[in-house]
């Protein structure tokens, strides 16, 4: 890394128990072929050796670490410090047990350099989702490009094209915008966050290039049911946004928040666990003829659940 002041990207990485895949994560920064960024550790409290590990990465001078004394859920606080802790202009989020290709960065610095001008303040760039050796791109869109609000809404209400890695966001709106939910969502935070940015901005941006991969079997935030108890955070995003949408925008937010309740409605069905609120909550007014179908499969007895959940398909 070339340390320029100020770098142009600050590249967050929140730690909370990742010792055993922390070096790969940081080694794939250390990597990166666009070399003008920083990297901003927080660990959250970790206790398996992580906070050694990132010490040492700083003693080298790889890294500018931090330590929050009081952790909080899912992370989202410790992303929001290192946020303000930046001296880059723009801020991309790299979790601890996942990786990026070493053209992560370089994909955004393109995109960001060919777009100026157009006031866009969300970049993203495509990734892929991983089980053990099994590499799978997340979204399949054709579309590669600079997108409306309305696109942006459809794209979200069709699949999560947006992860935690494959962001990067302008420091200054990030903060603004009041960052990711603290102290409140213990997962799903950063869907509640993307949803209210894509309907707050008037355009962003998506590079169908794959350049960084999601563990999935890393994911203790995910395997972990009791992060499921309460209804999605994607129920609450739509609340006091700073502008009206139009009638087509509104429509698309509301579909993509009813494909996250029912995406988790149908993971908590298959647990045993109750649904009514989750079902409550949904947009009648903007749910589409699958997403019906969806509804239909959570309302049967638990031993018709499964058999015609793969009739009706697993994709949300």
């Amino acid at each position: 890394m070339v340390h320029v002041t100020p770098p142009f990207f600050s590249v967050v990485v929140p730690v909370y128990n990742k010792a055993e895949y922390l070096e790969e994560a940081l080694e794939s920064l250390y990597a990166q072929r666009y070399t003008n960024f920083e990297i901003i550790a927080v660990d959250d409290g970790s206790t398996d050796g992580s906070m050694e590990i990132l010490e040492r990465h700083h003693a080298q001078g790889n890294i500018r670490l931090y330590r929050r004394t009081r952790p909080g859920p899912g992370g989202y606080a410790a992303r929001n410090h290192g946020a303000r802790m930046a001296q880059g202009r723009w801020l991309v989020f790299q979790d601890a047990d996942d990786w990026c290709s070493s053209d992560h960065l370089a994909e955004f610095y393109s995109s960001i350099v060919n777009t100026q001008g157009r006031g866009i303040k969300l970049y993203v760039n495509a990734y892929a989702k991983r089980w053990g050796d099994v590499i799978q791109p997340a979204v399949a869109f054709p579309h590669h490009g600079e997108l409306s609000r309305q696109q942006g809404l459809e794209l979200f209400s069709r699949s999560d094209y947006i992860h935690m890695n494959g962001a990067c966001i302008d420091r200054r709106a990030f903060l603004d915008s009041g960052g990711f939910p603290e102290g409140i969502y213990r997962r799903g935070g950063d869907v509640y966050y993307w949803i209210r940015l894509l309907a707050s901005m008037h355009r962003t941006h998506y590079n169908r290039k794959v350049t960084s991969h999601w563990k999935i079997d890393n994911c203790g935030i995910s395997n972990n049911l009791n992060n499921l108890i309460n209804t999605h955070p994607a129920r609450d995003a739509l609340g006091a946004l700073p502008h009206e949408l139009t009638w087509k925008e509104a429509y698309y937010a509301k579909k993509a928040v009813n494909r996250k309740l029912i995406s988790w409605g149908v993971e908590k069905k298959r647990h045993g666990m109750a649904i009514a609120e989750d079902i409550k909550s949904l947009h009648p007014e903007a749910l589409s003829l699958k997403q019906v179908l969806h509804c239909l499969t959570l309302m049967l007895p638990d031993n018709l659940f499964a058999h015609c959940r793969t009739l009706v398909g697993k994709a949300l």
